[in-house]
Formats: C-alpha cells, sequence, structure tokens
C-alpha cells in the first residue's frame, strides 16, 4: 500500500470489487464490509488506506485469488491501454475524493447487502469509480457515478418488489 501512494485507496477498492463484478458467489458481503472501511477513509481525508490486522489477515484461497485475477486481467489491460487516461481533473482532486469516498460506501453498503441482482452493478460501479482513482481520470468517474446510480435503481427496484410481495401476502393471510 505504501508503495502505490496515493492510488492505494483506489487499488485496494478495486482488488475487493473485481470478484463481485465477474460472479464469484458468497462474496459480497465479504468483500463489502472492507469497501465501506476503506472508503470511509478516503471521505475522511486519510492519506493511506488502514485495516485492522485481523481483516488484513484475512485471505481468500489463491487459487480462487489466480483465477478471478486471471479472468479480469484482460479486460483491465486493454481498458487500462485504451480508455484510462487523465482527464477532467476536478473530478479527481482532493475533495471530490472525499465525496466519492461517501458515494463508494453507499455503493459498498449496497454490494454487502444479499439481494439478488444487486450486487453485480454495484461492484462495477466501484471499480469503475476506483479505476478513476487510481488514473486520475475524470470521465470514469462519471461513468461509475452513472453505474452507480443504475445500481441503486436496481436494488432499490428488487428491494420495492420485495416489500410489495410481502404485503400482498400479509393482505391475503389476514383476508
Amino acid at each position: 500500500m505504501r508503495i502505490l501512494g496515493d492510488r492505494a485507496f483506489g487499488a485496494l477498492i478495486l482488488l475487493l470489487a473485481i470478484p463481485n463484478v465477474l460472479p464469484v458467489p458468497g462474496l459480497s458481503t465479504v468483500t463489502g464490509l472492507p469497501i465501506v472501511l476503506v472508503a470511509g477513509q478516503l471521505a475522511l481525508g486519510w492519506t493511506q488506506p488502514w485495516l485492522p490486522r485481523r481483516l488484513g489477515a484475512v485471505s481468500m484461497e489463491r487459487e480462487a485469488f489466480l483465477r478471478v485475477l486471471q479472468r479480469a486481467h484482460p479486460y483491465v489491460e486493454r481498458i487500462e491501454r485504451r480508455l484510462l487516461r487523465s482527464r477532467l481533473p476536478a473530478l479527481t482532486s482532493p475533495l471530490a475524493e472525499r465525496l466519492l469516498g461517501v458515494v463508494m460506501m453507499v455503493l459498498a453498503g449496497v454490494l454487502a447487502l444479499p439481494v439478488v441482482f444487486g450486487n453485480q452493478p454495484a461492484a462495477f460501479a466501484l471499480a469503475l469509480l476506483a479505476l478513476g482513482l487510481i488514473e486520475k481520470d475524470g470521465a470514469f468517474v462519471i461513468a461509475g457515478l452513472v453505474a452507480g446510480v443504475v445500481a441503486l435503481a436496481i436494488v432499490a427496484a428488487v428491494l420495492f418488489g420485495f416489500a410489495e410481495g410481502l404485503l400482498i401476502l400479509i393482505g391475503l393471510a389476514t383476508a
């Protein structure tokens, strides 16, 4: 993390978000909660991410982790080579990074919820925002914010549908 400097927040969030973009069952809560912690530190203006020793010691099976990295590597490399560049610097300024930390906390909270169809869009938005932070690319930040709004809309629709269904069941049970 020290080597990455000011890009450590984005790199850590990207590393935690990618397994959820590529469907790996059961990881959303395990990775979502540390993202909330790291994004909170970003929102508070910390210069380096910190993880509690116990959380920092948590590991993933090496083979599973390598499979995720192998699957993601060609896409990240292609994106980095063709799309990422430093643009719209106001969207990655220190103040903007603090605001993005708050947005990322919300998205990570959604990611941590066991909501069907809600994890991948939130993880995708987090990955775009993280790439924007790493490369200081405001265009990716905008794309991440748009994806975040879509992710929140999907989760809201799923939760609304669940609540409506529950109310119908309660109505039928009391009738």
